[in-house]
Order: C-alpha cells, then sequence, then structure tokens
C-alpha cells in the first residue's frame, strides 16, 4: 500500500475518532411538539390550489404592462450609465502608469 494512502486512511480514522467525541446538538426547543391525535394534513389537487388563488387585483394585461415600463426604464438607464466615463481622466492615468 502507497505511503500516501496510508496516510489518508489515518487522517480519515482520527477525524472520524473526533468526531464521535463530539455531543449531539439540542434540538429539542426547535420544534414544538404537535399534541397527540393531530391529524395528518390534507393533499390539495392543482385544482383546489389554483382556485384558491386571488387574481383579482392584478390583471395580464396590466403586469405586462408594468414589466414593459420598467425593462425600458432600465433600458434607458443603462444607455445613460454608458455614455459617462467611470474613471476620470486623471484615475486613467494613473492606473495606465500602474499597469505600464
Amino acid at each position: 500500500m502507497p505511503r500516501r494512502a496510508r496516510h489518508l486512511i489515518a487522517l480519515t480514522l482520527a477525524c472520524a475518532g473526533l468526531i464521535a467525541c463530539a455531543d449531539r446538538p439540542d434540538l429539542s426547543g426547535r420544534i414544538a411538539p404537535l399534541p397527540a391525535g393531530t391529524p395528518w394534513p390534507t393533499l390539495l389537487s392543482t385544482d383546489q390550489v389554483t382556485a384558491a388563488v386571488d387574481t383579482s387585483g392584478a390583471t395580464p394585461t396590466a403586469t405586462t404592462d408594468a414589466l414593459a415600463a420598467r425593462a425600458a426604464a432600465l433600458r434607458a438607464r443603462a444607455a445613460r450609465l454608458a455614455t459617462q466615463p467611470v474613471l476620470s481622466p486623471t484615475e486613467r492615468d494613473r492606473l495606465d502608469t500602474a499597469v505600464n
């Protein structure tokens, strides 16, 4: 057996031994116990779930228009930022001299 493999096995056994010595975390206060006799949750069909969704507040057209307006605003902002230099001429010269 190669020397490296023996070292890896020894290291693995040492780590496993150290992990076995650790205390188990106390998780008793993390989840509230359920009262005895609590029924299991009922699974709903897809039709029941979609029927329960309230769609009266937003129409697909209003949502599409709002997203289109937001996209146009973001494109305008990107165009505006693209015309402005990120670095001042002094900063650009300083970086150029540092690179060369």
